[in-house]
């Protein structure tokens, strides 16, 4: 009996969710770059469609999909412009061989971390400029999550130093596949949800996905030995919410107003979140006799910080050449921002061992 009751409780509870959303004046159907279910899943599309509905009195209902059910995650933005999807929870890196300037606002290697990232785009002018920026391609997109530098690689093999990286079968995305050609590495881009896949099999010597709790989640450290730290190759990217400008602008400026601040609360807390559990996790595997933690040496770091720069520095030229001005404009704004935060941010406690 107590069963059954369980059962006709949830059946109602879905019903209602159901009708719910039928009677919204606004509804959305929302791609995103993560499977249905996972940590990072809970983190951002589900919470994002969640406080959307709260914080609209219902009058908005977003239907958040898993990575590859109306999308592949690398074609996000083009599922919301051909209309397969009203709004995409993505990774602007993604775009970086269609749209070379998402790059900053995905990861740039050897880029701002976290912290200085937040503050160029909420307080530097970031996030003003990527907003003319999306504009400008019929987009509009809200920054919605912000992510905790990555690992480098959770690896087969033990890379310290550029030495060590020579022929290195590294699976990663972005700039960074570039970047990693150049100091003689063997990128390939693998979609994440084969990530674990591809490096159970060793069919990788190492992978990049997410951010330390994000691969201890999906169980990374259980297939190989090494974690490799800091991501300078990913040390600060940015997910956003997308969507058509035509569909943004059709919603009364009190609806945008709301959905901006879902979004603003959606990338605060889980970056909260994610840092402490970032931390848990480095102690686990720290303390893990199957796991050996591997810092970088400097001189690789600066190796990364300057193939990045030269990367840049070509796609500003190479877009300025077709007449296209954003690379430029967020090349400027972006390294300009970094460069003084570099220098004046020592009154910062940093709590570090």
């Amino acid at each position: 009996m107590r069963k059954t009751l369980i059962a006709l409780s949830a059946a109602l509870a879905l019903a209602m969710a159901a009708d719910a959303a039928a009677q919204a004046k606004f509804q959305f159907k929302m791609t995103s770059f993560v499977p249905e279910g996972t940590v990072t899943w809970k983190l951002y599309p589900q919470a994002f469609a969640e406080k959307v509905r709260i914080a609209t009195d219902g009058a908005v209902a977003v239907k958040p999909y898993g990575a590859f059910v109306l999308a592949s995650i690398f074609e996000a933005h083009r599922a919301v412009k051909d209309r397969r999807a009203d709004m995409a929870y993505h990774y602007p890196g993604f775009e970086i061989n269609e749209l070379p300037a998402s790059a900053f606002i995905g990861d740039i290697p050897g880029g701002m971390g976290p912290h200085a990232k937040l503050l160029w785009v909420l307080g530097g002018g970031g996030e003003q400029l990527w907003t003319d920026y999306r504009h400008s391609l019929d987009y509009h997109g809200m920054f919605c999550g912000i992510i905790g530098s990555e690992l480098f690689a959770n690896s087969h093999k033990k890379v310290q130093t550029l030495a060590d990286l020579k022929g290195f079968r590294y699976r990663t995305a972005g700039a960074n596949t570039f970047v990693m050609r150049k100091l003689g590495a063997a990128p390939t881009l693998v979609p994440g949800p084969e990530v674990f896949t591809m490096l159970e099999r060793k069919a990788v010597d190492g992978a990049e996905y997410l951010d330390p709790y994000g691969n201890y989640s999906l169980g990374f450290q259980k297939v190989a030995k090494y974690v490799i730290y800091p991501g300078i190759h990913a040390p600060g990217g940015l997910y956003e919410v997308l969507m058509r400008k035509e569909s943004w602008d059709a919603l009364p400026r009190d609806i945008q107003a709301k959905m901006q601040m879902v979004c603003d609360s959606v990338m605060i807390r889980s970056y909260a979140t994610l840092n402490v559990n970032n931390a848990r996790a480095m102690s686990e595997m720290d303390a893990s006799p199957a796991n050996e933690l591997v810092e970088l040496s400097p001189e690789f770091i600066d190796a990364v910080r300057k193939a990045g720069r030269e990367w840049a520095d070509a796609k500003v030229e190479e877009q300025n050449a077709k007449g296209n001005p954003w690379m430029e404009k967020f090349a400027k704004s972006f390294y300009a921002f970094q460069e003084s935060w570099s220098k004046n941010s020592k009154y910062l406690v940093i709590d570090r061992q």
